[in-house]
């Protein structure tokens, strides 16, 4: 894990599952965290925890498919720290609806959400990233590839996104910004899996489909998430990695 005192990390969706525990790993490597959420009770609480553990996190909600509140939310930061050094785009919503049955409001708000929240939440820090040169990381997923998630709406939009990284990439990099992508399947991280793998039999059959025997953690997640963001390792430039244990050569 690389040393990130001194560093400012912001984490999209960041108020409970991956993308608190992203905040948490950074906060431990040494970074103030800004924690962005919708949820006002769960972000406020994990800044809260943050703080107390580790060192300095601030709480912004804000709803990423509104680049007004972007615009503020980068005010806050640069009121609180004076700097931003790293962005994670991790806030997502999913529909499992299949196309006969979803509506055009769940397609328009995955959209919104997963695809054009990125470009507002990169779109307000662009030009602090062209002076410090940090580093970019995007929570994809795996549905991108494979099309699956119980609906179309999702991976339509992660796959976006990782066309508007590879694009941040070609243009950000000789500007000295990294930029990747991190593709998780089946990451036990709560709710999500639950829904889609409801009982031990269906658990325990996608499990018998990942070479390594287990299902991916939050930890994972967060472990790449560092790695991809220290500066150790600029070679590594607009990839997007898939996490998921070997199931998709399997």
């Amino acid at each position: 894990m690389g040393n990130f005192e001194g560093k400012v990390a912001l984490i999209t969706g960041a108020g409970h599952g991956i993308g608190k525990g992203i905040a948490r790993q950074f906060a431990e490597a040494g970074a103030n965290t800004v924690i962005v959420d919708y949820n006002a009770e769960t972000g406020e609480e994990t800044a809260k925890e943050i703080t107390n553990e580790f060192v300095k996190s601030i709480f912004v909600q804000a709803d990423v498919s509104d680049p007004e509140a972007f615009v503020r939310v980068r005010d806050k930061v640069f009121e609180e720290f004076g700097r931003i050094d790293i962005l994670v785009l991790n806030a997502g919503v999913a529909f499992a609806n299949k196309v006969n049955d979803i509506s055009f409001e769940e397609w328009s708000k995955t959209i919104s959400i997963n695809l054009t929240g990125l470009f507002n939440t990169v779109k307000a820090f662009y030009n602090d990233f062209l002076m410090n040169k940090g580093s970019i990381v995007y929570i994809s997923s795996g549905s991108a590839l494979s099309g699956t998630g119980g609906g179309v709406s999702y991976p339509a939009s992660k796959a976006g996104g990782e066309g508007l990284i590879r694009g941040l990439a070609k243009e950000l990099g000789p500007k000295g910004v990294n930029v990747n992508a991190i593709a998780p399947r089946l990451i036990d991280s709560g709710k999500m899996m639950r829904v889609n793998y409801p009982t031990e039999e269906s658990l325990n059959a996608v499990l018998e489909k990942i070479p390594v025997r287990r299902f991916g953690t939050i930890e994972d997640v967060a472990n790449l998430t560092l790695f991809l963001a220290d500066k150790a390792n600029s070679y590594i430039q607009g990839q997007t990695i898939l996490l998921d244990g070997g199931r998709t050569i399997a």
